[in-house]
């Protein structure tokens, strides 16, 4: 471990201060140390549930997505309970679309969010600032897209129909942009959650769709065509994203949060055998 006069440079402390923390932290279990003369100080053992009671003393604030499907609601279930059982308090806030998702944690308004595993590596690759910390795995975000299409004649999109974009999310937007090549269509833009409900209402001829809240609340009546695409198991993969420079979030997800639990919290709730909380 870093020597006494180097914690003190690094945070512009003295060096009783230095040596008190470390005291404390032993004190309380959180680290085991061993000297070794002039080789310097060798940490042991660390606990780091009793160091994040400390370094996430305050508040988590995460983000997630409108939680409309059995899936969503079991993964924001799981999520809480995961930090309950560290004793680290969190606030999710809902915000539709990864664009504004991403942007909340590289602006750091957000300390973590949940996107697709596809929005989260065009994201790094253009740049933004994120790291994915865990990976729930495919069918943890969404079970797959779906074209629903007002018309029961009509099995794609075609030339002169009005169609659904979210531009908000990444996703949406690419598989319907896909869709639409080489035809003459009107785009209309609105949130994707919105989609089901104007094309009911005739306010579009299609749009591309979570087909999750079809089955969850039991619109099969209506006419969709599964879509076929390689990228479908990205989208349909939940990862959690941290802000690069944040180190402790990082920490608590990589040494800490058992991502199992809460996949088993969120196959529970989709079977109805355990009631959201969230």
């Amino acid at each position: 471990m870093p020597s006494i006069s180097e914690y003190q440079e690094t945070y512009g402390v003295a060096r009783g201060t230095v040596q008190n923390a470390l005291n404390y932290l032993k004190t309380e279990g959180a680290l085991t140390t061993k000297s070794h003369g002039h080789l310097g100080t060798f940490i042991e053992e660390i606990d780091y549930s009793i160091l994040q009671e400390y370094a996430l003393s305050e508040a988590i604030l995460g983000t997630m997505t409108l939680p409309y499907s059995r899936l969503y609601e079991g993964l924001a279930t799981g999520i809480y309970e995961e930090f309950n059982e560290h004793k680290i308090k969190l606030n999710l806030a809902y915000i539709r679309g990864s664009k504004e998702r991403v942007r909340s944690i590289t602006m750091k308004t957000y300390r973590f969010a949940v996107i697709s595993k596809f929005a989260a590596k065009r994201a790094i690759q253009q740049g933004d600032p994120l790291e994915i910390v865990i990976d729930f795995g495919a069918q943890t975000y969404l079970s797959g897209h779906v074209l629903l299409l007002a018309n029961r004649n009509n099995d794609k999109i075609e030339s002169g129909m009005r169609v659904a974009i979210d531009y908000s999310s990444l996703d949406q937007q690419m598989l319907t942009t896909e869709s639409i090549q080489g035809k003459n269509v009107e785009l209309i833009e609105m949130p994707g959650h919105q989609i089901i409900h104007s094309l009911k209402d005739g306010q579009i001829d299609a749009g591309i769709w979570n087909f999750d809240e079809i089955r969850d609340k039991n619109y099969e009546e209506l006419n969709y065509v599964k879509l076929e695409n390689s990228l479908e198991e990205e989208m349909s993969t939940s990862v959690i994203v941290c802000h690069q420079e944040d180190s402790s979030m990082q920490a608590f997800f990589a040494k800490s949060f058992d991502f199992k639990r809460v996949l088993e919290t969120q196959s529970q709730v989709r079977s109805g055998a355990v009631i959201p909380r969230y």
